[in-house]
């Protein structure tokens, strides 16, 4: 688990929050095994119900899939990770936009500096 988090965060949603991070950029691919509740508790030093937890949110996602019987897996709807990375690049670019507009800059400036970045890609 990355550290800065903030502690009043329950550890699963920590997890879980990582695992759909190594998800979306592509760490973890498209139908790869995920690793079990038990290694991965193993790993992190952790209660295994609290891995399972993440998992479950992940699994409330659509992130990941169960199967019982073969383990867990990195789903294999492309459309689904595709509106995700969608969906988590618009959180980044709230999240910066906000701290612009505290730092006083314009919207007009804010859009010049992203249509100048657009041009460059």
């Amino acid at each position: 688990m990355e550290k800065g988090y903030n502690s009043r965060v329950p550890v699963y949603l920590k997890i879980a929050y990582d695992m759909r991070e190594k998800i979306l950029l592509g760490d973890l691919k498209p139908q790869q095994k995920m690793p079990s509740i038990r290694k991965l508790a193993l790993e992190l030093n952790l209660n295994p119900n609290t891995v399972k937890k993440a998992y479950e949110v992940l699994e409330n996602q659509k992130l990941i899939k169960s199967n019982s019987t073969v383990g867990t897996f990195v789903t294999d709807d492309l459309e689904l990770l595709l509106e995700e990375r969608i969906n988590n690049s618009f959180e980044t670019i709230t999240l910066e936009t906000k701290e612009l507009k505290k730092l006083g800059v314009s919207l007009n400036s804010v859009l010049e500096g992203i249509e100048k970045k657009w041009k460059v890609l």
